[in-house]
């Protein structure tokens, strides 16, 4: 009895702990972000008493500075501070420029200014990580500094350089505060990455296991994976600032991500045999099973190297198990003995699969000694053009509008409007979701302020001193850092923090009035509502716009690997144009996916296993010692393929149906007369045409462009 009645308790707590309680970030806090919020709030209020000691005009910046240069690790701190430093520094350039080139032309002032922020922000769009924040702050440090300097131009340099100042004092204080935190940061960082690759490759391997096993594992799982790898594949930029760049490791961590992809799309190719293959031994079905056992516990043989190498032999002795039963399949007469016809397509499959775990097991055991060349399998971004064309029109347009604003207004907190929509549009030109995103920064701000009230008004007139003043807005920091660790809170939380000191009005010889934080917060709310107006009205972000971008981009990806003419893509760049693509939606979506949008994630997953098999196809017609009949019928199939001025989508779509439909005829009737020596190559050829046809069958509805066309209306009709 009391056994049972200590049970029920540890199960009551055990539901206690697992729930999730309002608030909880607040009063009960991880010990991360407690450290987080900590760490950062006294790097905060070193670097303002050192502002306030050096007698800085507006110490803020560099409190301000602190916490927009935080981040969960050190290495994206210490990057993003890298980078920080890079920006202001154009910033600070472009505004000493265009203040010296206008300085009493306010007309060509303001566009040359907008144009500055275009070009910043379309170049952030395609770029990654903080290299993009690098040329976004450039755009708003420009405006930031340029019209303050309006008032006085002949003092832009001396404003350009106290700027510079604060952002430098704000960068060292926290980095010093984060090495003071952190300890033993290699060695960390490499313990780190190597389980973040033990996850994916754990979470890639159940999918693989599933398809083995003939059950078909949920789309959800496997975009979770391709997404999972592209995340992984940019945070090791943080952890090579923490390791090194040299480091070996980090280019077979790179490496082992790229093929990690490869292996799930073989494992969708795998997928699509399965599903045509009629004719299949009980031989090759057991070794399906056997295969997706084995795949299912490598997660778990990662632990240290002695287990890897261990993995590593049992690897290599199924994989000459598995070449010994597929010779003998090719040496037994069609349909005798215990195989069935389409064994061998079957086999040479699972010989695919294992030798890509293969080479993942080398990458990821990433010994110096082994020749390898991590290039060739990192996953590469494709730059989106016609993205970073709207974000820069956006921010141009937006900077005439809000300068049209102040020249009619003539209001006195204009240029100060100016450069907090430069803000906003910059800081959120590069995120897919603006309004979303804009609208959580803004609410952000309004917090801000609203907590600004406290100290202004009530604590800072009640005492003296810089010791007063920490007693007043250490608590008020702190909370922010707790907020900025929950992801619920934290886009509001990074707009809290930056603006909470410059709404205090921080300064060595005089404290914000009632009038002039009235002025200052006004400015700020309406500058930041201004931004998300912008995003909300000029150019706005378009889900379905960016499905039907990235449907014509894949397509095109398609026509250009089947035109024998064209110079054929790399498979790691076509495979991060897909992952990036769905990625993309999923990022938008979040937990709503609309049925449009799921036809899009399973197109984008259709066409990545499709485009993969055309390109071997390609590839494997070029091989030196293919049969001449098979090289014939592979140059019959791609002759002519490809975009076709006199044709419309829809006879190229007839006519490419019909060309899978001869070529596995053909290959069929010509390799049941090929000699044994060549029965590879033709099992080879024909497992992947049936891979193509399989999914080019499937994918009709995202693929035809009528199907298409009718699914966005109908997306358009219920969003409407």
């Amino acid at each position: 009895m009391i056994a049972d009645f200590l049970a029920r308790q540890n199960d009551a707590l055990a539901r206690l702990r697992g729930r999730s309680w309002p608030f909880k970030w607040l009063y009960a806090p991880s010990g991360n972000a407690f450290e987080f919020a900590l760490r950062n709030t006294i790097a905060s209020l070193v670097a303002l008493g050192i502002a306030f000691w050096m007698e800085l005009g507006e110490p803020q910046w560099a409190a301000m500075t602190v916490w927009i240069t935080a981040q969960g690790s050190r290495g994206e701190s210490l990057s993003k501070g890298r980078w920080r430093l890079v920006g202001t520094l154009l910033g600070m350039i472009g505004a000493v420029a265009l203040v010296s080139a206008f300085p009493q032309a306010p007309w060509l002032f303001i566009p040359a200014l907008a144009l500055w922020a275009g070009i910043c922000t379309g170049l952030a769009t395609l770029l990654q990580n903080f290299r993009a924040y690098a040329f976004v702050l450039a755009a708003y440090t420009c405006a930031i500094i340029a019209t303050g300097a309006l008032s006085a131009p002949d003092h832009v340099f001396e404003i350009a350089m106290a700027r510079g100042t604060y952002i430098f004092l704000g960068v060292v204080c926290e980095m010093v505060a984060g090495l003071v935190f952190s300890a033993s940061l290699a060695v960390k960082a490499r313990r780190t990455m190597r389980g973040w690759l033990t996850e994916g490759i754990g979470a890639a391997s159940l999918v693989i296991s599933d398809v083995l096993d003939g059950a078909a594992p949920p789309e959800k799982a496997i975009r979770a994976v391709f997404s999972r790898t592209l995340k992984l594949n940019e945070q090791l930029e943080f952890t090579v600032v923490e390791v090194g760049r040299s480091d070996h490791a980090i280019a077979c961590a790179y490496a082992t991500i790229g093929i990690l992809s490869k292996i799930v799309s073989r494992g969708l190719g795998m997928q699509a045999r399965l599903s045509t293959t009629l004719v299949v031994s009980e031989k090759a079905r057991s070794a399906l099973h056997e295969v997706a056992g084995f795949i299912k516990e490598i997660a778990q043989r990662l632990d240290n190297a002695d287990s890897v190498v261990a993995l590593r032999q049992d690897l290599a002795a199924l994989q000459l198990r598995y070449d010994a039963l597929y010779r003998q399949a090719d040496t037994t007469p069609e349909g005798g003995g215990s195989f069935a016809p389409d064994d061998r397509i079957i086999l040479h499959g699972l010989r695919l699969i294992l030798e890509e775990y293969e080479t993942l097991l080398i990458y990821f055991q990433a010994r110096p000694v082994e020749a390898i060349a991590p290039s060739r399998f990192r996953l590469r971004r494709v730059m989106h053009f016609h993205a970073a064309f709207h974000n820069a029109m956006r921010s141009a347009t937006a900077i005439c509008l809000a300068g049209l604003v102040w020249e009619v207004t003539a209001w006195p907190q204009g240029a100060s409007f100016i450069s907090f929509i430069a803000v906003v549009v910059g800081r959120f030109a590069t995120t897919d979701n603006t309004v979303l995103v804009s609208n959580r920064f803004f609410y952000g701000a309004c917090l801000a302020a609203l907590a600004s009230i406290l100290p202004v008004f009530f604590l800072i007139p009640t005492g003296s001193g810089f010791e007063a003043l920490i007693v007043a807005i250490a608590p008020l920091m702190f909370i922010g850092g707790l907020a900025a660790r929950n992801p619920a809170t934290a886009t509001a939380a990074g707009a809290y923090n930056t603006f909470l000191p410059a709404l205090i009005g921080l300064d060595n010889y005089s404290r914000m009035d009632e009038l002039a934080w009235f002025n200052s917060t006004i400015a700020l709310l309406l500058g930041l509502g201004a931004g998300v107006l912008v995003f909300r009205c000029i150019l706005p972000f378009n889900i379905h716009q960016v499905c039907i971008l990235l449907r014509r981009r894949a397509l095109h990806g398609l026509q250009r690997i089947c035109a024998p003419g064209r110079r054929m893509p790399a498979e790691n760049r076509w495979i991060g144009l897909i992952t990036q693509g769905m990625e993309r939606v999923i990022r938008y979506a979040g937990a709503s996916l609309t049925p449009f949008m799921e036809l899009n994630l399973h197109g984008l997953l259709s066409v990545m296993t499709l485009g993969r098999n055309l390109l071997f196809l390609r590839r494997f017609a070029l091989r030196p010692g293919l049969p001449a009949g098979l090289s014939a019928i592979l140059a019959s199939f791609f002759k002519g393929l490809g975009p076709h001025l006199l044709r419309s989508p829809t006879e190229e779509e007839a006519a490419f149906a019909a060309r899978l439909e001869t070529a596995i005829a053909t290959l069929r009737d010509k390799a049941g007369a090929a000699d044994v020596a060549e029965h590879p190559a033709y099992s080879e050829a024909l497992g992947s045409l049936m891979v193509v046809q399989h999914e080019w069958v499937s994918n009709q509805s995202w693929l035809d462009d009528r199907h298409f066309r009718h699914a966005l209306q109908q997306a358009r009709l219920q969003q409407g």
